[in-house]
């Protein structure tokens, strides 16, 4: 199995950067893509890479955030016969109150004119051989999203975000479950522990941001203690071999899981290529 990363918040000058997500993977000789970044960014980088991303036998978006979405107008219009897999819900309008303003993050009106192009599940549900999309447990997520600030309006009401448009790709390797969730909006223990019961299957590896950035007077900092920090790197030595992350995580917050789990933890990159 092979990651390289299309678009992450950092890398060489030689790439495109923004922040967003996006994840070219092989597997089993087939091609998956993993979100699409917020513009066509993730396009040129491929290009960039020697990627032909005609060949992607199935694509996929992790959750209704435009700078995961939006980068998938690009990808539609160049190839008319592929469609994209997400979550019925991710057309919905999300909303953030990060930076101290309320602001919104859904996907674009263009994207959501395409709806047709988009192939949306309600429940678990497999794509291929040993890969699955796994909805993520929303029984008790409310109040993750007002810690979170973040939202979905319902009838011009905002309401906590229960992240009922997300999901995780999820690979079943001869090493393990590899499970790709852009942004554990839901937590990873959460996450973890609703695949596990799902599949009954034990996880090698766990790839995605974590969710973990934050800022104060214009300063990175973390949203997690270091005290919760520590707590979830003890879940993740019990329960995961590999972890890969980057995008929402943050450096601050890296830079403590790095404290914790060692070799056992890297970060993604525009332009890195991981082997697992």
């Amino acid at each position: 199995m092979r990651i390289t990363v299309l678009m992450e918040n950092t890398g060489p000058s030689e790439f495109k950067i923004e922040h967003g997500l996006s994840l070219y993977i092989e597997f089993n000789d087939k091609k998956y893509l993993l979100d699409a970044g917020p513009s066509d960014s993730f396009f040129k980088n491929a290009h960039a890479l020697s990627i032909d991303l005609d060949c992607v036998d199935k694509a996929v978006l992790s959750h209704g955030h435009y700078d995961h979405g939006d980068g998938f107008m690009v990808f539609l219009n160049q190839y008319k016969d592929k469609v994209v897999y997400g979550a019925k819900n991710i057309f919905d309008d999300y909303y953030s109150g990060s930076g101290g303003s309320v602001h919104y993050i859904g996907l674009s009106s263009k994207l959501k004119q395409m709806k047709n192009r988009f192939n949306t599940v309600s429940k678990d549900t497999k794509i291929d051989e040993k890969i699955y999309l796994i909805l993520d447990d929303v029984s008790n997520t409310k109040e993750i999203g007002v810690q979170k600030k973040l939202y979905k309006k319902v009838d011009d009401v905002l309401q906590p975000d229960n992240f009922n448009h997300e999901l995780s790709l999820v690979f079943d390797t001869p090493k393990g479950l590899v499970i790709c969730n852009s942004c554990s909006h839901a937590g990873l223990e959460s996450i973890v522990d609703n695949i596990k019961k799902r599949l009954n299957k034990p996880v090698y590896a766990y790839v995605g941001g974590l969710h973990m950035k934050s800022t104060k007077n214009h300063i990175e900092t973390s949203s997690f203690t270091e005290e919760q920090i520590q707590n979830l790197c003890i879940f993740i030595e019990k329960n995961i071999q590999y972890v890969l992350t980057g995008h929402c995580t943050g450096n601050v917050s890296y830079d403590l899981l790095k404290k914790y789990l060692k070799d056992r933890i890297d970060f993604l990159t525009t332009g890195k290529t991981i082997e697992i």
